[in-house]
């Protein structure tokens, strides 16, 4: 009879335990007049040490890969590895809080300023501790995305990026990283042009393998109708001068010395219809030649000036139509 009073005051000690801790948890949280927590307070550490799973890792991989990304972007390329997309929300937020080590990703604040940031997934990118880890481990990438770049280009390049990863797995082709052609090419994703003493980079560079047919790369410029289409003073930047700098490694074949690549298109998502028109009329008069049908144009509204992120994966990436100067086309058929 002890014992069994002894076993009942254990367990009894150990809910109040668990239920104290609950209580101290929630009393730190930051929350509204409705008691809501609110999404842009500062991490809350946890009294628990976070313990990661092969899942977890894909995650860090993936943003450092391609930039900040959204939750349920993360939750598509891993829900082979998830219960449910609510399992990977209640992660995240313990990875954003952290504990006495500090939290493995932030949440850009810049997310805030859309008109409903409140009711939309929430982004995520990698803080300096998840760095760390993946460098110990030998997985950190060596060819980063750019993280100098306004916080909207690079959530709209990083959703171009991984929409094309997870709908070329969906679709049996195999997704060929812009860490991957530059590490086999010992290469940097900066290319040196042949004239005068100017440089191109790429926002991102990838491939696809067609099993049976080949591959197909592609370089990736992601525009937010911000840049002008021609300016009097050439030494601005503007999307002309992209054009004939990437006109000028396609004669030259540069892209092949250079990235060790067979060949190349230039992908370009810009977020209106009436925009990629004016650049495609500004290729019809340039003499691009032979080469026009290299530039891709596709539009994705949902980056515009009433910015929100993406409800869905980008799959038109590759399952729908691009255009180009005569006619459209898919880049995920052979």
């Amino acid at each position: 009879m002890r014992a069994h009073r002894e076993s009942l005051c254990s367990i009894r000690s150990i809910s109040l335990g668990y239920g104290a801790y609950r209580l101290r948890y929630a009393h730190r949280m930051s929350t509204d007049a409705l008691s809501r927590r609110l999404r842009h307070a500062a991490p809350q550490p946890s009294d628990v040490r976070l313990l990661l799973t092969d899942a977890d890792l894909r995650i860090f991989e993936a943003i450092d890969r391609h930039g900040p990304l959204p939750t349920h972007y993360l939750y598509e390329l891993t829900r082979h590895l998830r219960s449910n997309l609510a399992n990977l929300k209640y992660r995240l937020t313990h990875f954003y809080n952290g504990d006495a080590n500090g939290p493995y990703l932030i949440r850009p604040p810049r997310q805030f300023a859309a008109f409903d940031a409140r009711y939309q997934h929430l982004v995520y990118d990698l803080a300096p501790r998840a760095r760390t880890l993946l460098a110990e481990r030998g997985t950190l990438t060596r060819h980063p995305v750019r993280r100098t770049d306004p916080f909207l280009h690079q959530l709209m390049q990083a959703c171009v990026g991984i929409s094309c990863e997870i709908t070329a797995g969906k679709c049996g082709l195999r997704y060929i990283s812009r860490g991957e052609i530059l590490t086999r090419s010992g290469a940097t994703l900066t290319i040196p042009l042949p004239s005068a003493d100017r440089t191109l980079t790429p926002d991102d560079l990838f491939g696809l393998e067609y099993p049976g047919h080949g591959f197909r790369f592609f370089a990736v410029e992601v525009d937010r109708s911000t840049e002008s289409i021609e300016r009097s003073n050439i030494g601005q930047t503007s999307y002309g001068r992209k054009v004939a700098s990437y006109l000028s490694i396609l004669r030259s074949g540069l892209y092949r010395t250079h990235w060790g690549i067979p060949n190349l298109t230039v992908l370009t998502v810009t977020t209106n219809g009436t925009h990629a028109a004016n650049i495609l009329s500004n290729i019809r008069r340039s003499e691009t030649g032979q080469f026009a049908e290299r530039f891709l144009f596709q539009a994705e509204p949902t980056f515009g000036v009433n910015w929100r992120v993406p409800r869905d994966v980008l799959s038109q990436l590759l399952t729908g139509e691009w255009m180009t100067v005569s006619a459209t086309r898919s880049i995920g058929e052979a």
